[in-house]
């Protein structure tokens, strides 16, 4: 017997699948990093992402933060216009102007901060002990 005729269907069946796979795939890629781009360098997602960030920082800590600005290339460096910390009195705890951070981006991917240089302009840190011997950290 001989093969069966739809053979070379088969292959151009899968020929066919393979290449719409590799489209969709290269769509999703696109999708990703459209809204990585779109995250990192609209003033919506710059501050969708500062919200996020003060969010984590707040429900970690007992008081107050505000983050102020935050731009860069988010590749390789990041800049914070300002950082202030109350304590649960509303008493300053640490303030700063600038903060710029560089880091490597596979520092990232490894699910790690590990920062090449930390810029810190005019930082205050106020450390204060109550009268029950607390302190303010």
């Amino acid at each position: 017997m001989s093969a069966p005729a739809s053979a070379p269907f088969r292959a151009k069946r899968r020929r066919f699948i393979a290449i719409v796979s590799l489209c969709v795939f290269t769509a999703l890629v696109l999708i990703v990093v459209g809204v990585a781009v779109f995250a990192t360098q609209s003033e919506t997602g710059q501050d969708a992402l500062r919200s996020s960030v003060e969010a984590r920082i707040k429900a970690s800590i007992n008081g107050k933060v505000h983050i102020g600005n935050i731009s860069g290339n988010f590749l390789t460096s990041v800049t914070i216009d300002s950082v202030e910390m109350r304590d649960d009195e509303d008493s300053l705890f640490f303030a700063t102007g600038k903060i710029t951070l560089r880091y490597d981006p596979r520092d990232l991917v490894d699910r790690r901060l590990y920062f090449r240089s930390i810029d810190l302009e005019h930082p205050a840190v106020v450390l204060r002990q109550h009268e029950n011997w607390q302190w303010n950290y």
